[in-house]
């Protein structure tokens, strides 16, 4: 008689999600951000083609108010976004750095959330020894059910090129970007960088 408990189907999926875009992954920074330990082998011939893999990948860190983005205030709330987890990998080829920074989370729909696909702009930013050296802001589409519940997103940054570092003074940067805040003295959701 068998002891194992099934793992439940949504783990599997975010689980081969992440194991698919070859990251490892690492948590928090300095807002918490809990994530799994998850990367798939690579095969001889991937690994050569993708460069090498360096002795230093730094972790991945949230600023303060960029780890949740909320649309709406009180009861007039359309959706609340949040950052669950931060993953990187780090390659050498040809004197440059290639990474690859990926966030996921979840959104919950508000109270008067119509459903519908909602962006969620994330930014990835590396900074080396005070001088920005990659930012960059995408999109993340998440289709939400009006009357469902939380949706969990992945967004992966995969473009990432820069001069190999000198040193080990590198930090990276991931969370909800808006941009400016509004003039008038209105609430910003998520933190400028």
């Amino acid at each position: 008689m068998s002891t194992r408990r099934p793992v439940p189907h949504l783990l599997l999926v975010s689980l081969a999600a992440f194991g698919v875009a070859g990251c490892s992954t690492s948590g928090g920074g300095l807002a918490p951000a809990p994530a799994a330990n998850v990367s798939l082998p690579a095969s001889p011939s991937q690994v050569a083609s993708a460069g090498k893999v360096p002795d230093y990948c730094p972790q991945v860190a949230l600023r303060e108010g960029t780890a949740i983005l909320r649309k709406g205030a009180g009861d007039s709330i359309d959706y609340v976004a949040s950052i669950t987890g931060t993953t990187r990998s780090c390659r050498e080829r040809d004197g440059e750095y290639l990474m690859e920074v990926g966030v996921s989370g979840r959104v919950v729909p508000g109270p008067v959330s119509k459903g519908g696909t909602v962006n969620l702009p994330v930014r990835v930013a590396i900074v080396d020894n005070g001088k920005v050296v990659y930012s960059q802001l995408g999109q993340q589409g998440v289709l939400l059910d009006s009357n469902g519940g939380a949706i969990n997103f992945s967004y992966v940054d995969r473009a990432i090129r820069f001069a190999v570092p000198v040193g080990r003074n590198l930090t990276i940067y991931a969370g909800f970007d808006e941009g400016p805040a509004p003039t008038g003295g209105a609430a910003k959701t998520a933190s400028r960088r």
